[in-house]
């Protein structure tokens, strides 16, 4: 549909204060509204787990993920809170460590789901799924991959998709729906879209932050309306370039203007002020 004023006003005033580039896709799961801007390819960062996390939905119960992971210190990279606090010889399950992939998207927990499902298994169901836009070529902090050009990457316009198949249970099973469900709700990085929702509210959420990105994507619902969302933001300011104050202000502004564009889309998709 049309960009509503309402969103159009937000669009201009960010875009007067900061050069970042910025995109979207929501729609309301019960009318089937929807609103677009900008749907182009970004770099996925850490969205990138969600389909992880389907992949593995449907093959938890399979043998090979009935023996839990023993921990090994070489598995470990950067940004990853929980394996961090592993001891030697210390076990723990393959649910726990997806779990770990999304609560706080901790980057070594999700490179062992990675190796465990085949990185070309879980590209192989994005493709099935019709995912056009989004590519895991590399695993969570592989710089030398990085630097070769293998990237991944995904859109508003995918993950918006990709949630909609999600609730509505036509890309996974109702079983495997409520499970993944149940541990988007308590993502622990509500910056983004659930920060200005309250009771009775419900936000599922998956972040995604890389230098120059932000975004997230979300269910968001309450008793009435379901709406999806997925919010995209690049070309924010980067160290060298510019002090690590200006970095942290840009990236503070943008997760704000994030969450203030997920309460307009809820508010025009529904009707609803919240």
């Amino acid at each position: 549909m049309p960009l509503i004023s309402s969103l159009q006003n937000h669009l201009s005033k960010y875009s007067a204060q900061s050069p970042v580039q910025m995109a979207w896709a929501a729609r309301n799961l019960l009318t089937g509204r929807e609103c677009n801007y900008g749907s182009r390819r970004f770099i996925a960062a850490s969205t990138i787990k969600l389909p992880i996390l389907a992949v593995f939905a449907s093959q938890r119960q399979m043998p090979l993920f009935q023996q839990p992971y023993l921990y090994d210190p070489s598995d470990w990279v950067e940004d990853s809170p929980f394996f961090e606090q592993l001891k030697a010889t210390e076990t723990v399950s393959w649910q726990t460590l997806a779990e770990w992939m999304m609560i706080r998207s901790d980057n070594a927990a999700t490179n062992l789901l990675i190796r465990a499902l085949g990185l070309d298994t879980i590209q192989d169901w994005i493709i099935e799924q019709g995912y056009r836009e989004t590519f895991l070529q590399r695993e969570m902090m592989d710089l030398d991959a990085r630097a070769l050009g293998r990237e991944n990457w995904t859109s508003p316009q995918d993950m918006c998709c990709l949630m909609t198949d999600l609730v509505q249970a036509r890309s996974v099973t109702l079983v495997e729906r409520d499970w993944m469900l149940e541990i988007l709700y308590r993502c622990e990085d509500p910056e983004k879209i659930p920060f200005l929702f309250r009771p009775p509210m419900c936000v599922a959420n998956k972040p995604g932050e890389l230098p120059g990105n932000r975004s997230d994507v979300g269910y968001v619902h309450d008793g009435d309306d379901q709406v999806v969302m997925a919010v995209f933001c690049d070309h924010l300011p980067q160290s060298p370039e510019h002090s690590p104050v200006d970095v942290a202000a840009a990236e503070e502004i943008c997760d704000l203007w994030q969450a203030e564009l997920a309460q307009l889309l809820w508010q025009e998709l529904t009707c609803k002020i919240k």
